[in-house]
């Protein structure tokens, strides 16, 4: 019995039912004593169907007399898995199909092994790319594997870059580091890395690095010494657009798993007040491990709702909110989100709003607030944004840390979008109180 794809296709089930994709995996992999390459392996294949769902579905349903959903669970993971490999991972159409149907039976399946055969070989000669499709959603849909809501809002609000939004959720990306600057910079960080085998350089903000790890980025030596955290580059942007300085007292209102607030650290070089807070208190674990290992001692973590107003916050002069969304900008490393109904928008842009409403009434005058988010959508950047200025006239908008090349800028807020200005997509607004 092949153990790697039959690992893999039970993940595939159980992440159908319930759960997300990330620890769904990781509780597949602890079951099984897998060598590394069977790893991987399990890895790319499970990640592989998973975000290219829909058009491996496509192909499939042109070649069955019944829909997918009908099928049994197990027979839909083989054969998404066989058609996955097959057309994306290289392995020979023989190899896959004959894989598939050994799985098949592996699973107690037999009586589906016939149907699994002919299904695939039939599948593999459909080419969504040449097929006629109701109109430019559909199409995209299929082709990038992104469901119908989530290709609409972006054909609205984007329709000239939308495609190529879409194609940044497949691009290869190096992983984004964030160097302790309070242990190394980004040249002795690399060096650093480079020394452990990990290729790595510079990137375009200081102390930014981008990384190409075989493994896991936390296995190296430099990752246990707390020289570097994984942080993509929007991300630290955002932080960095605070301007934190020694001395002062800060809130991350939403700081889980807690890489803004460890480059907030950074730029306090360990100096003043900072509190770090989510509203899941099961999350809490994470910040502190990582406040530990990067060795901040002025660092606080707390459990805290940022939608709630608490009176110990106030008087701070920095406030960061990196605000729950719909993380449409961050397809290409969570696939669960492609598949977003986006159902409960408006209660999310209600929310949104709340906590920025809140979050600004612990900001003192000349203190500085920042809203991000890791999303594309204007409802939940700009229209929150401009919604709560309209409420609250003692703040502005101001320059954030820089603008980098590709980024759109309106009234100092900046949007981010996957392709154009790097792999994530992000929104940031720097608001500064006056009175």
């Amino acid at each position: 019995m092949d153990v790697a794809r039959r690992t893999a296709a039970l993940a595939l089930v159980h992440q159908e039912q319930s759960g997300y994709s990330n620890l769904v995996l990781a509780g597949a992999l602890e079951k099984h004593a897998l060598p590394p390459r069977d790893k991987a392996f399990v890895t790319a294949l499970f990640y592989g169907v998973t975000e290219r769902l829909l058009t491996l579905d496509w192909c499939l349903e042109r070649c069955l007399s019944r829909p997918m959903k009908r099928l049994d669970p197990q027979v839909r993971a083989v054969l998404r898995m066989g058609l996955y490999e097959a057309r994306y991972m290289g392995t020979p159409a023989a190899v896959a199909v004959s894989e598939a149907v050994a799985l098949c039976r592996a699973l107690k399946k037999s009586s589906a092994a016939g149907l699994v055969n002919a299904v695939l070989r039939r599948a593999l000669e459909q080419h969504p790319e040449q097929a006629q499709f109701a109109d430019e959603a559909e199409r995209f849909s299929v082709l990038y594997s992104v469901g119908l809501p989530a290709v609409r809002l972006l054909l609205r609000e984007y329709p000239a870059q939308c495609e190529k939004i879409l194609q940044a959720c497949f691009a290869p990306a190096p992983t984004a580091l964030r160097c302790n600057t309070l242990r190394t910079d980004a040249r002795g960080l690399c060096g650093a890395l480079e020394g452990e085998g990990v290729k790595a350089q510079e990137g375009a903000l200081p102390g930014a690095v981008l990384a190409h790890f075989a493994g896991s980025p936390a296995a190296t030596k430099a990752f246990a010494q707390g020289l570097y955290h994984v942080q993509g580059q929007a991300s630290q942007l955002a932080a960095l657009s605070l301007g934190a300085q020694p001395g002062e007292t800060v809130l991350d209102l939403c700081a889980a798993p807690g890489g803004k607030t460890l480059l907030l650290a950074q730029e306090m070089k360990g100096e003043g007040r900072l509190v770090s807070c989510d509203a899941a208190e099961g999350r809490l674990p994470l910040i502190e491990k990582a406040i530990k290992r990067c060795g901040f001692t002025n660092v606080m973590v707390r459990q805290n709702d940022a939608a709630v107003y608490n009176p110990a916050f106030q008087g701070a002069d920095r406030v960061l909110v990196d605000a729950p969304c719909s993380g449409l900008g961050i397809m290409a490393k969570k696939p669960d989100i492609r598949y977003k109904t986006l159902e409960d928008a408006e209660e999310l842009h209600a929310l949104q709003l709340k906590i920025l409403s809140t979050s600004a009434r612990y900001v003192k005058k000349g203190g500085r607030l920042v809203y991000s988010t890791c999303t594309v959508d204007p409802a939940e950047n700009q229209r929150v944004v401009r919604a709560f200025l309209a409420a609250q006239p003692g703040f502005r908008t101001v320059p954030p840390y820089c603008t980098p090349s590709g980024a759109l800028e309106e009234d100092h807020m900046l949007t981010l979008l996957p392709g154009f200005c790097g792999p994530d997509g992000f929104f940031i607004a720097a608001l500064e109180r006056s009175m």
